[in-house]
């Protein structure tokens, strides 16, 4: 979790049958859903979020869809203010309003981060090898990239070499990653590389 999350005031609310930390603070709206389902949501101030549930429904048919989308423009205790990409028209939305429908998927937030990434080992570090039955090289790392929007991006590693976190190289990709623009990419790849890191330092 981001040291900043910690400073920030909190509650908890019950957002499509399960119970999810909130932040109060203006300036963003942080939607931490549970453990059991990691995920969370953050709008900032200057971020776009669009109707429709990006979680379940594909990019293509979001941008197919006559969906309205905002440029959030301020972030308050009480309200949540934006005004519409196309038209210039400013709207209001009460702000626990606008995070229930963020939490339900009546409106999706714009992907621009992944601040949590977490690390896994599946059967230990060790040499690649091959499946009998697939063909396919049996990863041994499991990385997940969790983005502001709510959504997963997981990345398979296996090791050339024994308990070498260098050797360590990509055997498989979430589709959505090949498909992202090349800022939100590096924005991913530089990320993954932290986390990596991070976790090879313990081993």
């Amino acid at each position: 979790m981001p040291e900043h999350d910690a400073m920030q005031r909190h509650t908890f609310q019950t957002i499509d049958g399960v119970e999810a930390r909130i932040t109060l603070d203006p300036g963003e709206l942080f939607l931490d859903l549970p453990v059991q389902t990691p995920r969370y949501i953050r709008v900032q101030e200057g971020d776009r979020i669009q109707e429709g549930d990006v979680r379940t429904q594909t990019r293509e048919t979001m941008d197919s869809q006559t969906l309205s989308e905002w440029t959030i423009d301020d972030i308050s205790v009480d309200a949540v203010t934006g005004t519409h990409v196309e038209t210039g028209e400013s709207r209001e939305w009460d702000r626990e309003w606008l995070i229930q429908h963020l939490g339900t998927g009546g409106f999706s937030v714009e992907l621009t981060d992944f601040n949590r990434v977490s690390v896994s080992e599946t059967t230990g570090l060790r040499p690649a090898q091959s499946d009998a039955q697939s063909g396919t090289v049996a990863p041994h790392v499991i990385v997940t990239a969790y983005g502001n929007d709510g959504q997963r991006f997981t990345q398979l590693y296996s090791a050339t070499e024994a308990d070498d976190w260098d050797s360590l190289r990509l055997v498989d990709q979430d589709r959505h990653v090949r498909e992202f623009s090349e800022e939100l990419r590096e924005r991913f790849d530089a990320a993954v590389a932290r986390a990596i890191e991070l976790e090879q330092r313990y081993h």
